[in-house]
């Protein structure tokens, strides 16, 4: 069985190489769309004929640039995730085999079983499918945020709705603020989800490694002829629609269940916790797990549904402000790419105001979440408000801008 702790955390080396790619991608864009608008204002009035070869031309040079760090990052990614999976899978067991042990068991260790690594083999096929369809759509869709965001703001500049330097601002704020996304569908319900590839790639590896642990898990337990499960349970499980089903994990969490639903003591284990579909046990993002039980030992049982209720909310709230912190981060990273790369004086200039602004604004939410977590006794977490690409060098510049905005602010109310 794995600690709710541990599954929360497994996937964020494979989300942090997937947040490394989306990030060079963004600067990528960005620089693409300052060599052909951040020119100056004459550039932009030129053919439609002419502008569309030029825009495709140029999408065809972002796209080359992006497929090369794709592969480079996939090998990394294939690693990462295949030394996640195996070290959880050894981890799942081990309590497990030590509860078979003390029952006269003999179970074999899972890297010398042929049945439980190809179970494992699987899994870490199906996840690393789903990172190869992330990576084709994410390239496509950056592509395509570079020729509309170009298309947009020569439309807007030729036709006289916007300022050359406004428009210039706007392009580089749409693909800084909204990123590149994915487009996935949910097999089971059919309904198309939008994610960047970080949130897709952490979704996917967290529920590749709980369906592959769980796989193991039963298939040893049938080995062993063991048929008593407990399930874990932490604070903050999903309720989903409140009712008695699989998608409410507080219900099903922290119990006993039968393997075969042939032991009346304890309610049947699929029926009961879904295990095998999307919204139960070991499904999508899920952080629980389960393993042999002995039907009497339950750590879990003084789990509070009160208390459950309650820290529900704060992290979902504290994980609405980790958002909000990065991807504001993400705007103003971008707009440091788009001020070094601007040849423009004049739009530079806004460039650098609005870079100034949102350099503000992050030190104001850096500030606002600190403040919630002592509020509520929650721990901050720094691995959650970071992003790729953002070290030393940008948080110093983003708090000399930050620091510029708010003299400069104060300048104006004297």
């Amino acid at each position: 069985m794995l600690d709710p702790h541990y599954l929360q955390h497994i996937a964020e080396g494979a989300e942090e190489i997937a947040s490394s790619l989306h990030e060079y991608m963004i600067q990528r864009i960005v620089e693409r769309i300052m060599v052909r608008i951040g020119r100056g204002e004459e550039y932009l009035f030129t053919s439609a004929d002419r502008w569309q070869i030029e825009i495709m031309q140029d999408s065809g040079t972002l796209l080359e640039d992006i497929i090369p760090e794709i592969a480079k990052y996939t090998k990394r990614e294939q690693k990462e995730i295949k030394a996640a999976m195996e070290e959880a899978g050894i981890k799942a067991v081990e309590q497990d085999d030590k509860i078979y042990a003390a029952a006269g068991l003999s179970p074999v260790p899972l890297l010398e079983s042929p049945q439980l690594i190809r179970l494992m083999q699987r899994n870490y096929d199906a996840t690393l499918g789903e990172w190869d369809n992330y990576t084709r759509t994410t390239a496509d869709a950056a592509q395509r945020l570079f020729i509309n965001s170009c298309d947009t703001a020569y439309h807007k500049v030729t036709s006289g709705a916007v300022s050359y330097t406004q428009a210039v601002r706007e392009a580089v704020d749409e693909v800084a603020s909204g990123g590149v996304y994915v487009n996935y569908t949910d097999e089971e319900t059919g309904r198309v989800h939008k994610d960047t590839i970080e949130t897709a790639t952490a979704r996917a590896v967290r529920t590749g490694i709980g369906q592959a642990t769980g796989d193991i898990v039963l298939k040893r337990m049938e080995e062993m002829g063991w048929d008593t499960i407990l399930v874990s349970a932490h604070l903050g499980a999903r309720t989903g629609d409140g009712g008695q089903n699989p998608g409410n994990h507080l219900w099903w969490q922290g119990q006993f269940y039968s393997r075969t639903g042939q032991d009346k003591r304890f309610p049947p284990f699929y029926a009961s916790t879904g295990y095998g579909t999307g919204e139960g046990l070991c499904g999508w993002n899920c952080r629980h797990s389960f393993g042999s039980g002995d039907g009497e030992n339950n750590p879990y049982k003084n789990i509070q549904i009160a208390d459950n209720e309650k820290i529900e909310k704060l992290e979902q709230r504290q994980r609405a402000l980790e958002r909000r912190i990065r991807k504001t981060k993400r705007i103003v990273a971008g707009m440091q790419t788009a001020v070094e790369a601007c040849q423009d004086p004049q739009a530079k200039a806004e460039l650098q105001m609005q870079l100034d602004k949102k350099s503000f604004l992050l030190q104001r939410q850096n500030r606002a979440y600190n403040d919630f977590c002592k509020e509520n006794e929650l721990r901050p977490l720094a691995d959650r408000l970071s992003i790729a690409r953002w070290g030393r060098e940008q948080a110093a510049k983003a708090r000399g801008a930050a620091r510029r905005y708010q003299n400069a602010k104060g300048e104006l109310n004297h």
